[in-house]
């Protein structure tokens, strides 16, 4: 008889979605803020926000084997993971990025045959919920995301040499406050349209940043974009117009900035072989599911692309797993000089 294969890693597969649900549950009860104090036995848990106990200690384990609680003698308490990211007070807290997954994202997901069927590449003029994605309140749930990505950002990569930012499609303005306020000298322009840039602001002035960060509205593909910059960072930018399009930008940065300017991608980059990161080739399906112009492109692509627009030294690598940033110099020939600009 042939050996049978444990059909496993299908089910488990499958079955995602009572994981991703635990974890939308988990933040919306507000487990890791009850436990922030101390471990608590499933008991104390259940009276507090009224769930029958043994359906409680069913979920507790859940979390448990998920990461999100570490249990002992009866006990849970929050593990690091949550501690970090899932509890109100903190810096990084991911609560609304997870409402965001759950009541916006996850929604998009249904019938994706469908929208594979339907997805045409470049075409951003048929109807899109694109707008539901970028709204005020979507874009404050993704603030602290984007604020942990420009703090990890800020330390992998040495902005100490440049003056002024270009943050192209800044939303929030999450990116340009983590930099400003991990370099003194750095001043920059969060530049998105125009909804967006006023949202920005808000966020700038309650960081006190108000006179080193600007907010300027317009549509890179017909407006201008601001003057003089160093530095131009583009956050999971590139699949909100094709390729043409984003060769032509590249092209117009380059020619804008200053001999030692730089261009920097950083976003849901794929491996050339498009396998890996594994969630970063998910997020290409999202892209799809919201019908963007294009989907998250690799390596090589983006390589293509920044040497084509005449970027030089140009070097990929990952900073916060997995996202990846990719950047490239403008350097004259007798100008500036690359050194290592990791940190």
């Amino acid at each position: 008889m042939n050996r049978i294969i444990s059909p496993l890693e299908i089910l488990e597969t499958a079955a995602g979605f009572q994981k991703s649900q635990t974890v939308f549950a988990f933040a919306e009860l507000e487990i890791p803020d009850l436990l922030k104090t101390g471990p608590k036995n499933a008991a104390d848990l259940a009276a507090t926000v009224r769930i029958h106990p043994l359906a409680m200690r069913r979920f507790l384990d859940a979390c448990v084997t998920l990461g999100l609680l570490d249990k002992a003698g009866g006990f849970y308490s929050n593990s690091p993971i949550s501690a970090e990211y899932l509890i109100k007070d903190k810096t990084f807290y991911l609560g609304g990025q997870l409402r965001r997954y759950r009541t916006r994202s996850f929604p998009q997901w249904e019938d994706l045959t469908e929208k594979l069927r339907a997805w045409d590449y470049g075409d951003d003029k048929q109807e899109n919920p694109e707008s539901d994605d970028q709204g005020a309140e979507a874009m404050r749930e993704q603030h602290n995301l984007a604020l942990l990505h420009g703090c990890a950002l800020a330390r992998s990569f040495d902005f100490g040499r440049y003056r002024r930012i270009l943050d192209l499609g800044g939303g929030t303005g999450a990116t340009s406050i983590a930099l400003c306020q991990s370099y003194p000298q750095l001043r920059s322009v969060v530049y998105d349209l125009p909804e967006n840039a006023a949202i920005a602001r808000d966020f700038v002035e309650e960081n006190g940043l108000g006179d080193r960060i600007a907010t300027t509205g317009g549509d890179f593909r017909q407006d201008p974009l601001p003057d003089d910059f160093d530095c131009v960072v583009l956050a999971n930018f590139m699949a909100v117009a094709d390729a043409p399009e984003n060769q032509k930008l590249l092209a117009k940065i380059h020619d804008r900035l200053p001999d030692g300017g730089c261009c920097l991608l950083s976003g849901w980059i794929v491996d050339d072989d498009g396998l890996a990161p594994q969630l970063s080739v998910l997020f290409s399906l999202e892209d799809v599911c919201w019908n963007a112009p294009d989907v998250e492109r690799s390596e090589s692509v983006y390589r293509g692309w920044l040497e084509k627009a005449g970027f030089t030294g140009i070097e990929c690598r990952t900073y916060l797993e997995p996202t990846k940033m990719m950047y490239g110099f403008r350097i004259s020939d007798f100008g500036f000089r690359i050194s290592d600009c990791s940190k």
